[in-house]
């Protein structure tokens, strides 16, 4: 690509990028080298470039998002390092449920990336655009979790595609063991079935899990808060066959 093709290139990507006139775009790269990602770094870092003072909320989202990305991350994209730094500017422990709902905002696709579209576009459909209003909106997140039981259903059975490894269809079953008890332990714990549940996993069943059983588990605890002794259980039901063993395992154990 010649010099004034590429030029033209990175013109183009900073006033898309940054939403600025082309006079202005131009001034920027010129100063930078036309360097894109000096130019985009310059342009948030200095409130005295032209059009920088009194961002749009996406310019100063995706100023926060440049804040947390690492010297050698790709230009729209977290390394992990990033990503914890982040969290951690939030108040954002990694065993804190909220992790889940805040990742699906993000458009994260696995754990731990996130990528500027997402962090942009989930930030603006919440409405924050500082760190005291995303931990605003991290309460909220927390708040609906606790109250809203479609909300949670859904974040769950979201967690399936985010938690398991790229590539895999099924969830390791040290992995399902840590999610299962970070989302329902303080939903299901008292009843007892989610411990149960878990050492019936980890002693005899010892296989990954499928997307089905972990959808379906979330349907068969719901029901069991209601009947703790599975009494009303319909083995002809639609429950697969490893939610089945479980019960004839809890069974066994009752007589």
């Amino acid at each position: 690509m010649s010099s004034s093709s590429s030029q033209r290139a990175a013109l183009t990507q900073f006033m898309q990028f940054t939403q600025t006139p082309e006079r202005t775009a131009k001034k920027i790269l010129q100063a930078n080298n036309w360097n894109l990602e000096l130019a985009i770094d310059s342009y948030y870092q200095n409130p005295s470039t032209p059009s920088a003072s009194g961002p749009t909320n996406q310019n100063a989202i995706n100023a926060i998002f440049d804040q947390f990305r690492q010297p050698s991350d790709h230009l729209d994209e977290f390394s992990i390092d990033a990503t914890m730094a982040y969290f951690d500017a939030l108040g954002l422990q990694l065993d804190d449920v909220t992790l889940v709902p805040l990742s699906k905002v993000l458009g994260s696709e696995s754990m731990g990336e996130i990528n500027r579209k997402g962090f942009t576009d989930g930030w603006m459909q919440l409405g924050a655009d500082s760190l005291p209003k995303m931990q605003e909106k991290l309460q909220e997140l927390r708040q609906s979790l606790d109250t809203n039981e479609e909300y949670f259903k859904e974040v769950y059975k979201w967690a399936f595609g985010w938690a398991k490894p790229a590539g895999s269809k099924a969830l390791p079953l040290d992995s399902a063991t840590e999610w299962w008890r970070l989302l329902l332990q303080s939903r299901f714990g008292d009843n007892g079935h989610l411990e149960r549940w878990l050492e019936f996993l980890n002693e005899k069943w010892k296989k990954s899990i499928s997307k089905d059983t972990w959808n379906m588990f979330y349907e068969f605890i719901l029901s069991a808060k209601a009947d703790p002794t599975l009494t009303g259980y319909d083995e002809n039901g639609s429950y697969p066959s490893t939610i089945d063993a479980y019960v004839d395992y809890y069974r066994n154990l009752e007589q």
